[in-house]
Order: C-alpha cells, then structure tokens, then sequence
C-alpha cells in the first residue's frame, strides 16, 4: 500500500495521477462510500466522518487529508472524528510501503 497525506488542495491526487499513471477509472472517491476494486482510493477523511472503515487492497494507493493541524474543535463529535481519523491514518501508515507526504505539490517521503 501507498499512503499520501497532506493539507487540503495541496496536490496529493494530481502528484499521484502522475508519479502512478493513474487513470479517472481507476480512482475511487470516498465520499461516495467504500467500493471495491480501484486501484485509488481519495478522501480517506470521508469514510472517517462516517465512522466508517474499510480494508484497502495491499496494492491500494491512499489519499488522506490532514485534519488534526489546525485549531482543536470545541465540538466533542469533531474531536472525535481527528481522533478516529489520526488512528485509521497511524494504521495505514503503519502497514504501507511508503508514505508520502505532500505539501504545495511537492513529495516528502516519509516512509
């Protein structure tokens, strides 16, 4: 598995279109629920939010946005929802084969 995290709008899916030749039916968005059979898997933080997980293929690539940098929420169920999402994202992180991370469109390479 690959695992990309970054900011939002700050270039995870373009830089992966193009470091993994991905094709638009290949890219599955998370925001529409959990599907199987893509090769691309964007908006991890989606799934999340609805409490959900899902296993990703050993050869997935993941799109995760950071959430858990900014200014903690005073909402207890959005605290929740980073604290969810930061323990999917160690997880991840933890059985992928790299993690990359991108900021203003550029990869650093964490793992």
């Amino acid at each position: 598995m690959v695992l990309i995290i970054g900011g939002a709008w700050q270039g995870k899916l373009s830089w992966a279109i193009k470091e993994y030749g991905l094709q638009p039916e290949e890219i599955w968005d998370l925001e529409q629920g959990y599907c199987t059979g893509y090769r691309c898997y964007t908006h991890l933080e989606a799934l999340t939010r609805r409490g959900d997980t899902a296993p990703f293929p050993p050869d997935a690539i993941v799109i995760a946005r950071e959430i858990g940098g900014g200014v903690v929420p005073l909402n207890a169920d959005e605290r929740l929802w980073r604290e969810r999402h930061g323990v999917l994202v160690q997880a991840l992180a933890a059985q992928a084969q790299r993690v990359v991370r991108i900021f203003c469109g550029l990869p650093e390479v964490l793992k």
